[in-house]
């Protein structure tokens, strides 16, 4: 029985999006997403939110592993001062696994991830890893660059100011069926308006490193190609 009806709708709008909004925090902090709560806006419905460098590489290793959420382990144990009255040994807890995705979910966005290296922004690392017979290693990724900045409007959209807060450049990937992790370029503050970097520099970065990759993690030694003797007397 309000006489200010659109004011009342407009407030029940707001509630039924904070609403909304905590359950899709809810549903995001299950596939690892790192921060408490989550800032109804435009921005955030579209996908456009903060994320840290491990969340993203924990997203990807729930895809790599068809949905299930293992534990992320990056020491396996720590032992100090052995065989002394101070002796002190940390191992990792296990842990079960967690389905946080159904596999066909999960299936259906590693495609699309290797499709963006085949096809897409991430290009660069396409059959950039091999096995030890030759053949490509699945590479799939996602790459976002972000220029961001406090801008001011006035009348009629009209921007007033804009100020900069940093640039980012990211590339989340995996390779083949065990290893994923992420790479991301970052400027803060003032000294990012100085850089037009994109998510193609973290990529790049992933290519020259692939050869190193290959050696440490697959086992495979870069092939170098022995000099000519043509170019042996040119020397």
């Amino acid at each position: 029985k309000s006489k200010h009806k659109n004011a009342q709708n407009s407030r029940i709008r707001v509630m039924l999006e904070s609403e909304a909004f905590r359950e899709i925090h809810r549903q995001w902090k299950k596939l690892g997403y790192p921060f408490e709560f989550l800032i109804p806006s435009l921005a955030t419905s579209i996908g456009s939110s903060a994320d840290k460098p491990a969340a993203l590489a924990e997203l990807m290793g729930i895809l790599v592993n068809d949905g299930l959420r293992l534990p992320m382990v990056a020491v396996s144990s720590l032992h100090f001062a052995e065989n002394t009255p101070f002796e002190t040994l940390l191992t990792e807890q296990s842990r079960e696994a967690e389905r946080v995705l159904p596999i066909e979910v999960a299936q259906v966005a590693k495609k699309a991830l290797v499709e963006i290296v085949e096809k897409g922004t991430a290009r660069r690392v396409f059959q950039a890893f091999k096995d030890a017979q030759g053949n490509a290693i699945a590479v799939g990724g996602k790459t976002g660059t972000g220029d961001h900045r406090f801008k001011s409007y006035g009348a009629g959209g009209r921007l007033i100011s804009s100020r900069v807060v940093n640039r980012t450049a990211t590339f989340v990937f995996f390779i083949g069926e065990k290893y994923f992790g992420t790479i991301t370029a970052f400027v803060p503050g003032d000294d990012a308006a100085a850089f037009k970097f994109t998510s193609a520099l973290p990529v790049q970065i992933l290519k020259h490193l692939s050869p190193l990759i290959s050696e440490s993690v697959f086992g495979i030694t870069p092939q170098v190609a022995e000099p000519s003797k043509e170019s042996l007397k040119k020397k």
